[in-house]
């Protein structure tokens, strides 16, 4: 079988990903888990692969062997699905160097064999789409202006298509953030390691204090003045209001008055 994945914006982890292989023996050696580790094993007939993650839904129709085009906004990729490798705590992204995009890590991590990647005309992705299945995912909750579905209508599995626009975020300057402030959320102070023990070692989001989406251009980031690390709750909050997000000093303050 034959799947299409459809972005209709240009991704930025592409260049990090389907752009890039990754050496097996050196990212073989770093893993941990005992469960991953024999996944893992069955790829080390090959020097290097290339790895994506459809996420949770797209992935489950996928199997070995499978091909699948990744379209990023106009550019295509075939690749052949070689292994799927089902990693709950997102071990193997924080190896590849994947930066970890909102409170979910990468779960279903597809190692892949690309077969061509080129420029695609518009005529040339509806061709694709006419001759594929095509996955796609419903990770995100509907927005607050679209109209709720009556109570005896409401169903979930379906498979929708989700169009998204992302910002890239650089694994370094968040790895200098947390070198400087640690991994202790700024508001609250939770501390995922203090609280989880191992499984939360080295988790918490880093903020943008002036969010990507305003600066909407690349930028020398500095990860003192720029970043700041927050827990995926406090984060939640900082970004509730419509537009202008909160100031760390402000959700603090609000934080504060509720336990005083």
């Amino acid at each position: 079988m034959e799947y299409i994945k459809v972005y209709k914006t240009k991704v930025p982890n592409a260049a990090i990903t389907l752009d890039r292989m990754i050496q097996l023996a050196s990212a073989f050696s770093k893993i941990r888990s005992t469960e991953i580790r024999t996944r893992f094993s069955k790829l080390l007939d090959h020097e290097k692969l290339n790895f994506w993650d459809f996420g949770v839904k797209a992935t489950a129709a996928l199997n070995k062997g499978d091909s699948v085009n990744i379209i990023c906004g106009s550019k295509g990729y075939l690749c052949q699905i070689i292994e799927i490798i089902k990693d709950p705590n997102g071990e193997l992204g924080d190896i590849f160097g994947w930066t970890r995009m909102y409170d979910a890590p990468y779960k279903n991590v597809c190692a892949l064999t690309i077969k061509s990647a080129k420029q695609l005309s518009p005529i040339e992705i509806k061709q694709l789409l006419s001759n594929s299945k095509q996955l796609v995912s419903s990770f995100y909750s509907r927005g607050p202006s679209q109209t709720p579905r009556k109570p005896e209508a409401l169903s979930e599995g379906r498979v929708v298509e989700l169009s998204l626009t992302t910002f890239e975020r650089n694994p370094a300057a968040r790895k200098s953030c947390l070198d400087h402030f640690g991994p202790q959320c700024r508001v609250c102070e939770f501390d995922f390691e203090k609280n989880y023990g191992e499984l939360g070692k080295g988790f918490i989001h880093v903020h943008h204090i002036t969010p990507l989406s305003h600066i909407r251009e690349n930028y020398a980031v500095d990860p003192i003045k720029d970043l700041i690390p927050v827990c995926p709750n406090c984060h939640a909050m900082l970004h509730i209001r419509q537009g202008e997000p909160l100031t760390v000093s402000e959700l603090k303050t609000i934080y504060s008055s509720t336990k005083a």
